[in-house]
């Protein structure tokens, strides 16, 4: 498996001749030529390269999601799903057969993808997701976060985490967790490093990837360092995506490894 960093909540996960795009929003603005290497996802680039390529967004926010890069994947006869909510208008192109809507609280499956999709305390959801031919999951935690120290945040966190106690039993053991670690605005409050601890603590993911910080990526090894803290019970190992394989890990210890640039990547 190999993880590419895209900037802010953006990541290329390729797999076994298979790849995600996830969360490839309009925001922040970026090249419309160029190479992953670069932080850039040129569908053009790209299509062939795959047995099954699949685009995934957690919401519609501009920041997490592109139409037009939505349209790329349906007129190639490729898959897009979208975390979406059924009280959002329903775009003309989001008719077509290629188009996957997932909501709130609900599993399904989607070609050879099974779904577990949350609501979110934002809009949208996250997922917990597992190809049928694999023996490991992934979650994506889109703008599911406890935000701010408001009942609002607690409240909403605390259904869907509920939600997704009951949904983690029935998927294969979480290989990566990918987590929002502060707000848009810059700011990582206290709440929200507790109930990202609590997720971790649920999903035992091997591998913990922070996300959410453009233009705050300095945030990144914080929270790191804040779960490294917090995560008393477990062995947490710290690395960047550029030193990733430069290091021999202790056996059952959580590894937090955060990009410093797009394009960061690495394999496991």
């Amino acid at each position: 498996m190999q993880i590419t960093y895209l900037s802010h909540s953006s990541f290329f996960v390729e797999y076994n001749n298979n790849a995600i795009l996830i969360d490839y929003g309009e925001l922040p603005k970026r090249a419309k030529q160029g190479e992953i290497s670069e932080g850039i996802f040129e569908l053009a680039k790209q299509k062939s390269n795959y047995y099954k390529l699949f685009g995934y967004s957690s919401h519609r926010h501009e920041d997490h999601y592109d139409p037009n890069i939505v349209q790329q994947f349906l007129n190639n006869d490729l898959l897009y799903i979208l975390s979406d909510e059924h009280e959002l208008e329903m775009e003309e192109y989001m008719k077509h057969k290629n188009f996957c809507q997932l909501y709130p609280q609900t599993t399904t499956n989607v070609d050879i993808l099974n779904f577990a999709n949350t609501g979110s305390t934002d809009q949208g959801g996250a997922i917990l997701l597992q190809d049928c031919n694999e023996d490991f999951s992934i979650y994506y935690g889109g703008d599911l976060a406890v935000w701010d120290d408001l009942p609002e945040f607690y409240e909403g966190f605390a259904k869907e985490f509920t939600w997704l106690r009951d949904q983690v039993v029935t998927f294969a053991p979480v290989k990566i967790a990918f987590l929002p670690c502060c707000t848009s605005d810059g700011y990582q409050e206290e709440p929200l490093l507790n109930g990202s601890k609590e997720l971790i603590e649920l999903l035992k993911p091997q591998i913990v990837v922070p996300m959410h910080g453009f233009g705050y990526e300095y945030f990144y090894k914080s929270f790191a360092e804040e779960m490294q803290q917090r995560l008393i019970k477990n062995q947490v190992e710290i690395t960047t995506f550029t030193s990733f394989d430069k290091h021999k890990y202790a056996n059952n210890s959580i590894i937090i490894s955060y990009a410093e640039n797009p394009g960061d990547s690495f394999c496991f």
